[in-house]
């Protein structure tokens, strides 16, 4: 019974063997083609991924620019929704393509997405860098704690809604 058993299984590997031996390897110039086109999915998911950073960065310049004058919290107020607004349409058309890509190359998405991990925290950090004097002049002189919660937490939604799936 053993010996059938192991008989049964060496015929089967040697099957196996044997009709994979005559499958034709991959051209080399298909194997170039797709190597050249996962670096430009790559690209295409750094290019959107860059491209969301930049609009978020503009946006904190924008915003520390409407800050810089310390104005009071009942005028800045509406001029950072105003801003948020716009680079929330900016961003909304960003995530569309960052969506796409996933449609399109779900690796070169999933080299985006981690494109993105590792770039987010310093473009988050230099984002409280540049406000820095904004959040101490209005949380600890004017206790406006709406407009900390605006420049602080507010505008990192812009970049969290970019990148949503």
């Amino acid at each position: 019974m053993k010996k059938k058993f192991m008989w049964i299984v060496l015929m089967g590997a040697g099957l196996a063997f044997c009709s994979s031996c005559g499958q034709k390897a991959e051209p080399p110039q298909e194997q170039a083609k797709t190597a050249a086109q996962a670096q430009a999915g790559e690209d295409a998911g750094r290019a959107v991924v860059d491209e969301i950073l930049a609009t978020f960065d503009q946006c904190v310049a924008d915003a520390a620019a409407l800050a810089k004058d310390k104005p009071e919290a009942a005028v800045l107020l509406p001029q950072l929704e105003k801003l948020y607004a716009d680079a929330g349409v900016k961003m909304a058309a960003l995530n569309a393509k960052f969506l796409a890509l996933r449609d399109q190359d779900i690796f070169a998405f999933r080299r985006a997405n981690g494109y993105m991990t590792d770039n987010r925290p310093k473009h988050v950090h230099a984002k409280d860098n540049t406000l820095n004097a904004a959040y101490v002049y209005y949380n600890l002189e004017k206790g406006e704690r709406a407009v900390v919660d605006m420049l602080s937490s507010q505008i990192v939604k812009l970049l969290d809604d970019a990148v949503k799936q």
